[in-house]
């Protein structure tokens, strides 16, 4: 007899509701900073069934919904330093300058704590 072990919260197969949701609406609104328990009364699904797959491994919805955030960091970042570029905006050369050392001081933590996981 042989069996194949199944690594137990990982994500195989879509719920019911999962073609009902608009993907790139899901990225934008998690862009936009709406938590997955708010994305699900947009989307009209139960927020308890929601949250069930959006915390299983391998989730598309969690993928999406960090996706959506990077997204949308990466675009202010982008928009950020071409105005810190020109030297027009003081305030936006400000912005982007903390945005970078935000993204390096995670980058550090990834770094140090979970360098063998990536």
């Amino acid at each position: 007899m042989t069996s194949t072990p199944v690594e137990y919260g990982r994500y195989s197969d879509d719920p019911p509701w999962m073609g009902e949701i608009d993907l790139t609406k899901l990225e934008q609104l998690a862009g936009i900073g709406y938590q997955p328990a708010d994305i699900a009364k947009y989307f009209g699904i139960k927020e308890a069934d929601f949250m069930w797959y959006f915390n299983l491994i391998s989730s598309p919805l969690k993928y999406h919904y960090e996706r959506g955030q990077l997204i949308q960091e990466a675009e202010e970042g982008l928009t950020m330093s071409a105005a810190a570029r020109k030297g027009d905006n003081v305030t936006q050369a400000q912005r982007f300058d903390k945005l970078r050392t935000k993204i390096g001081y995670r980058n550090s933590i990834a770094k140090i704590f979970f360098e063998d996981v990536r």
